[in-house]
């Protein structure tokens, strides 16, 4: 079985360069107008479902994470499609900085007028949190464990294709 393209496509619109440049002008036109394009369009996935009950992205953005951090596929496709900075996939969860228990949210939080970062727990990020993954800074953290086998599969199988060890 062939796998899936790890990496989930930008948004499919022309890009909107001035006309009359030269060539190294409009080269450097369509890369900024590139990096707009992928800054604007930062994905932002809810961290809640439509009944309010907080969910992990889906598995697509696992695949697109683990492309970037083990470089499944060249540079070049990398490069032209970001990370989305909606998940992280560790092998343990760090403790809630609020309450000890297991963290399943790194994010930016306000507290006392101060901002920063923080673990935070589900309930803790129910209240603290942004509601919103990736755009917003906060990440929903993963275990290793807890990777789908079709994502699994999908990696695995790119690594041997370019004579690497699974990762799996």
């Amino acid at each position: 079985m062939k796998p899936r393209v790890p990496l989930l496509p930008l948004p499919d619109e022309p890009l909107d360069l001035p006309e009359g440049l030269a060539a190294e002008e409009r080269l450097k036109a369509a890369i900024v107008s590139v990096f707009d394009h992928v800054n604007l369009h930062a994905m932002a996935w809810p961290a809640k479902d439509l009944d309010g009950k907080l969910v992990a992205p889906p598995a697509e953005h696992v695949l697109h994470e683990l492309a970037h951090i083990y470089e499944l596929v060249d540079e070049e496709r990398l490069m032209a499609s970001p990370q989305l900075g909606d998940v992280c996939i560790d092998s343990e969860l760090p403790k809630c900085d609020l309450c000890g228990r297991d963290a399943r949210y790194d994010a930016i939080v306000e507290m006392n007028g101060t901002k920063g970062g923080a673990f935070l727990c589900g309930d803790h990020y129910s209240e603290h949190g942004s509601g919103t993954l990736g755009a917003s800074g906060d990440t929903y953290l993963m275990l290793t464990s807890e990777v789908p086998d079709w994502v699994r599969d999908d990696c695995n199988r790119l690594l041997a294709a370019q004579g690497r060890e699974p990762m799996f």
